[in-house]
């Protein structure tokens, strides 16, 4: 923790969503204003009484267990003494810890960029990359070109909005057709572009002024310019999520063997998915290739539900410390819930990867 931030909560959580099975498994109790835990830490020394509203909202205080009062040097920055920093990083690593197995991840800070985001994967299989190294801005780009159509940005309302609004809002920069560019930053929501060409692209404010499916024609529209007389190429590599407390790939997956696996997702033969494995693994473990495809197959139990299924040759396995969701992180993948194409410098990575028999 290189800052001392007023507010440790909003920073920690900003892009975590509840998950109430998550918040109980950990030890919340849940009652009529939330979720509600409290830990000791620094030895017994101090208490952590952490409270989860019912939107979301996590609010923390620090108690000194001996006097039973907060201990407020804990959010004053002029406090810098050894002893108040170890006492703020204890607590901001068990803040980061109750994120990481309580809270389920999201890759922006407002709802209507996740709704968008999973819109553009399910419509595209285009997912967002960071291409900076500082900074919170992702892009979306056409396969093939690698040129982008998108830029999602966290940014002061001021910066974009001409009406000197307050806060700050996910907003997302779009190509526009030049014959609708004055139109279009005349309706609400829809703004010059910050940062960008302001004749040729706008901002559109992610904070549903704007329906999704608006949203998603302007996207359209933008791919569309973005790629031109060329036909952008449909990504063929994908990540598929694996759960080890169902199915045990790594006793029935063989390197050479073909495998039938549920088919969530528009492929071809020749594709290639790579398996994740969920925890306790969090881990890509194999390689394979797309041998058929849109295989009847219905099924259906407690935790499983199929309607269709392809079948996989596995190619290559991985030692389990390579690509573990630390990693996978770094290019922009903050959760495996769902089937997901391959960033292209992640895809660079793995290709360079050996197999293990």
């Amino acid at each position: 923790m290189d800052t001392i931030p007023g507010d440790f909560e909003k920073l920690v959580f900003e892009k975590s969503r509840v998950n109430e099975e998550k918040l109980l498994a950990y030890g919340f109790h849940h009652g009529k204003t939330g979720w509600k835990i409290s830990i000791p830490f620094h030895d017994g020394a101090f208490t952590a009484n952490i409270h989860v509203r019912p939107d979301g909202t996590v609010i923390g205080r620090v108690i000194e267990t001996e006097m039973n009062e907060e201990y407020l040097p804990l959010r004053v920055a002029s406090q810098t003494s050894a002893f108040v920093s170890t006492i703020r990083q204890e607590y901001f690593d068990l803040l980061m810890e109750i994120r990481d197995k309580a809270f389920d991840e999201q890759l922006f800070i407002s709802d209507q960029a996740n709704r968008i985001a999973e819109k553009i994967e399910q419509e595209f299989h285009d997912v967002s990359d960071r291409p900076f190294a500082k900074g919170d801005h992702s892009v979306f780009r056409v396969p093939g070109s690698n040129k982008w159509y998108g830029l999602v940005m966290h940014v002061e309302r001021a910066k974009v909005q001409s009406d000197d609004s307050e806060g700050r809002v996910d907003v997302i920069n779009l190509k526009s057709e030049d014959s609708e560019h004055e139109k279009l930053i005349c309706e609400p929501g829809i703004w010059p572009a910050w940062h960008m060409n302001k004749k040729r692209w706008i901002s559109v404010v992610l904070d549903d002024t704007l329906k999704d499916e608006r949203i998603m024609a302007l996207i359209r529209t933008s791919r569309k310019l973005i790629c031109g007389n060329e036909v952008a190429k449909t990504a063929n590599e994908y990540i598929v999520p694996s759960n080890p407390n169902y199915y045990d790939i790594k006793r029935h997956f063989k390197i050479g063997h073909i495998s039938e696996w549920k088919q969530t997702i528009r492929v071809n033969p020749g594709d290639i998915v790579y398996i994740y494995s969920g925890a306790p693994d969090s881990c890509i473990l194999f390689r394979t290739e797309v041998v058929e495809t849109d295989i009847p197959f219905h099924y259906q139990d407690a935790n499983l539900k199929m309607k269709k299924i392809m079948r996989l040759k596995v190619l290559k396995r991985y030692p389990p410390e390579l690509l573990t969701m630390k990693v996978l992180r770094t290019f922009g993948i903050r959760s495996m819930h769902g089937a997901r194409k391959v960033p292209i410098e992640l895809k660079k990575v793995i290709d360079s990867l050996s197999d293990i028999e």
